[in-house]
């Protein structure tokens, strides 16, 4: 707390240091610290100033959200029907795609972090993980869980490194705003077989959403605080790593049954808390269709985006879309106005968005570390232009010559049954293991050079 007793200090380094402290001090103890400091310089009473309107804002939230509650509230008792349908459909989601989807990745990840394999691969990968994101090695499990698994498998991680001090507060921010992703299970199984009938439109999806992810984190090391890793020029091999590898273990003294025990415990605390998120959103979700909102919301839209004559069952669906993806690329998909590849850019943008359903558990989790809101929606709607772009390319190179596309003609009850999820879900596991064996061969051509 020293350095709020400095007279001459940059405004924009004492705004820093302001996010750093008020998250580990109580916001009355720092608001008394500032107040009653009678030799503060020009710069310190302008950061009073701009902590009363931190300050604020947070009562203004704080008080938006107790009437949104309040309304849910009166939805909920004047449609009780309404609101167990809604609730059914997302617990029905969450148990059926959700829970195979994330459930493995939760517990391996887990285990993995708890026997000190982030350390293994911070050292083996540094080489690969500096130059591209400009992030250290041990980033590089949270972007291959996070890009197998789905939500909100790469925010669990980051937490969880930035606990233990192996990322910094800006690495942190910049590892969450890109390995988010929904899962492959997600986009192949739900939305590509199970909604368009097609497995082409799921690897067209896919691929727009996963690449403009990667371009994201490429774009966001240019804006990198820190400088690249150029010190550590010391050998780096699987001597190095596998020291690091030791030195963690030894640490961490719990025998392999309690990890195991742990890692399921913690697993099911987060897939449950997911759970939550799931039903209260399709709740609300359902409100704001019931009321009318969700169609003022759609001839916004309309408006919006006029010079692309999109109908307005597709933007529709994407205002239901801005709340819970899985809705919105539902009632997309069923449409029964618009062309393929309307529907195609509105899944795409809704998917990169990920929905308030999403970002709301995004951010529950990293609460409490120097992770901002603003520049995690900023990442949104940046991977929103950059997916919907991929995305129209992809179609008139790949998907326009082909002329017609195979069509699977699954039933509409059988969407979220129309794959074996758990086998799925093991597979991209497996992949993503696949992945980290090749990043660790890259790391060591790239060393040897």
């Amino acid at each position: 707390m020293r350095l709020f007793h400095a007279r001459r200090v940059n405004l924009k380094v004492l705004r820093h240091c302001l996010r750093m402290t008020v998250l580990k001090y109580p916001t009355d103890h720092m608001k008394k610290l500032i107040m009653q400091n009678s030799q503060i310089s020009v710069q310190l009473l302008a950061l009073k100033y701009y902590f009363r309107g931190v300050v604020q804002m947070k009562l203004y939230s704080r008080f938006f959200f107790l009437i949104i509650i309040s309304i849910l509230s009166i939805f909920m008792i004047i449609n009780p029907q309404e609101t167990v349908n809604a609730a059914s459909s997302g617990f029905q989601l969450w148990l059926s795609v959700v829970v195979p989807a994330l459930l493995p990745f939760f517990i391996v990840a887990d285990l993995l972090l708890a026997m000190g394999m982030a350390n293994f691969l911070g050292v083996l990968l540094e080489p690969v993980m500096r130059p591209l994101f400009r992030l250290p090695g041990c980033s590089s499990l949270v972007v291959v869980m996070g890009f197998t698994s789905g939500f909100p498998v790469g925010a669990i991680l980051s937490r969880k490194l930035y606990d233990q001090k192996m990322l910094s507060a800006d690495e942190t921010e910049r590892l969450v705003s890109f390995t988010n992703n929904s899962s492959p299970l997600f986009i192949l199984g739900a939305v590509g077989v199970g909604m368009f009938t097609s497995p082409v439109l799921g690897y067209l999806l896919a691929a727009s959403h996963y690449l403009s992810n990667l371009l994201l984190g490429i774009l966001w090391r240019f804006r990198a605080k820190d400088k690249p890793a150029s010190k550590n020029k010391s050998p780096r091999g699987f001597r190095q790593a596998y020291q690091a590898l030791l030195e963690a273990n030894q640490k961490n003294p719990h025998s392999p049954g309690k990890m195991l025990g742990d890692a399921i415990k913690n697993s099911l605390n987060n897939i449950l808390a997911i759970a939550g998120f799931i039903i209260i959103f399709s709740v609300i979700t359902r409100m704001f269709a019931v009321w009318g909102i969700i169609k003022y919301l759609a001839i916004l839209f309309m408006k919006i985006f006029s010079f692309l004559n999109l109908p307005y069952t597709v933007v529709y669906g994407m205002g239901m879309g801005m709340f819970e993806i899985t809705i919105g690329s539902s009632t997309i998909a069923m449409a029964p106005q618009g062309a393929l590849i309307h529907k195609l850019l509105a899944v795409s943008a809704i998917m990169a968005f990920s929905g308030f359903s999403i970002i709301a558990q995004v951010m529950s989790i990293v609460t409490g570390i120097p992770v901002r809101m603003s520049f995690y929606l900023l990442s949104r709607f940046i991977q929103m232009c950059l997916s919907v772009s991929i995305c129209w390319i992809a179609y008139k190179v790949f998907v326009v010559p082909i002329q017609s596309i195979h069509s699977l003609s699954i039933p509409l009850y059988k969407i979220l049954y129309s794959f074996n999820a758990w086998h799925f879900s093991l597979n991209c596991l497996l992949l993503g293991l696949l992945v980290i064996v090749v990043m660790i061969l890259s790391s060591i051509l790239l060393t040897d050079q």
